[in-house]
């Protein structure tokens, strides 16, 4: 077998896809995305439109739209939106662009994405994640909570500690710990049996608060307190926490897991759109490295020259900026695809099928050998910034040679 065959296989064309759907699908469904295919091969269920009425038993699913109810044993749902209210034995993982929860559930919550909002009863603790949180239902627990807004409601009751971080935090409800809260814009409005900490620029106690312990307040503005609230234990304003202050070689590790992370999403969405010419790549970059290494310094250095040149035009200022924008998602495009290469060439030299969930399995596996590479002092980033331009220009190629195929210049 010809060593190039190695890295090829037959994969379907692909399709041509609306730049909105895209985005949409890379912001708000990039978890369901990545779940139907592994959920398929293994006899869970997984479709477009995903309604399931429980009879006791584990739900796996993944969909555009989940729907659960009825009983079951555990629930891992993903979906661009997932409603579920049921009765839970055990614990719910659920992601999406929508995450709503209600009914009772015996074991933890854990819920990630765009607004997540969580009512009814969790047994166990609480782990919701998304740009809007909203809790308004009991939790036997602890409760922890971050997103750029976080809203406990005041039917919120939270036997253990609420720990909950943001842009804006407002709490409304009823916590029998001790309370955690950290933000721009900090509003605590419900009760508390125990000590409050709030950390932020501006905090406000309101007029229907009750804190049963002390209020500590980390910021350098005093805090607000209306009247008509209650603190039955001390008022102290400290100085706020330098977060930042983090040791340089921890900021390295940081700065490694965030870059392999984000590859390791990118390069999800580019299997799962176009898996031909992303496998087209992996030959590029194995066996053209240096031309392919060439091709994306290239890139580099004249597409942001040319973007410059059309910005200074009137007719071109907002392609200018678009082709600006471009270029950071080609990099990590390149990470991804190199990322990648490695993988398959640590794991599988066989040539056999490969599906995108082995794909991403061998590209977490390549990033994780590149996130090491970068710890390296001074020699690691250069090493993996080259690595990097090689598989930013074999994505190139395998793209233009896409194209060409599917729109063949006119003769």
């Amino acid at each position: 077998m010809d060593m190039k065959s190695l890295w090829r296989r037959a994969a379907p064309q692909p399709r041509p896809w609306s730049i909105a759907a895209v985005a949409a699908c890379l912001i708000l469904g990039l978890i369901a995305a990545l779940a139907a295919p592994a959920l398929a091969q293994s006899g869970k269920s997984a479709g477009p439109v995903v309604q399931i009425n429980g009879d006791g038993n584990a739900i796996e699913t993944a969909g555009a739209s989940v729907v659960i109810r009825g009983k079951a044993s555990s629930i891992r749902a993903a979906g661009a939106v997932v409603d579920i209210n049921a009765t839970v034995s055990g614990s719910i993982h659920a992601a999406g662009a929508q995450v709503t929860i209600d009914g009772e559930v015996s074991g933890d919550v854990r819920a990630a994405g765009g607004l997540v909002e969580v009512r009814g009863k969790v047994g166990g603790d609480g782990y919701l994640a998304g740009a809007v949180v909203r809790f308004d239902g009991t939790a036997a627990k602890d409760l922890n909570a971050g997103g750029a807004t976080v809203t406990i409601g005041q039917n919120a009751t939270i036997t253990g500690d609420l720990t909950a971080g943001g842009a804006s935090v407002t709490v409304a409800g009823t916590i029998g710990g001790a309370t955690d809260l950290s933000g721009s814009a900090v509003i605590f409005n419900g009760t508390a049996n125990g000590t409050v900490t709030a950390s932020g620029d501006e905090i406000i106690v309101g007029s229907t608060a009750r804190i049963n312990g002390d209020l500590v307040v980390r910021s350098r503005a005093d805090p607000v307190v209306e009247t008509g609230a209650t603190i039955t234990g001390q008022v102290r304003v400290e100085e706020p926490r330098a977060w930042w202050a983090l040791p340089g070689w921890l900021w390295a590790v940081i700065s490694a897991v965030v870059v392999a992370a984000g590859a390791v999403l990118t390069g999800a969405i580019l299997i799962l759109i176009g898996r031909a010419t992303f496998e087209e790549g992996l030959g590029n970059a194995a066996f053209r490295p240096i031309s392919s290494g060439f091709i994306g310094l290239a890139t580099l250095i004249l597409l942001p020259i040319v973007a410059i040149l059309l910005m200074t035009t009137v007719i071109g200022l907002s392609f200018g900026v678009a082709l600006l924008m471009v270029l950071p998602f080609l990099l990590v495009a390149g990470h991804a695809q190199v990322a990648t290469c490695i993988g398959v060439w640590m794991f599988d030299r066989s040539g056999g099928p490969r599906s995108p969930g082995r794909l991403i399995l061998f590209m977490i596996a390549g990033a994780i050998v590149i996130a090491i590479v970068w710890l390296i002092p001074w020699v690691g980033p250069i090493v993996a910034f080259l690595a990097m331009l090689v598989g930013t220009g074999a994505y190139l190629r395998s793209l233009n040679v896409r194209m060409r195929r599917l729109w063949p210049a006119s003769t």
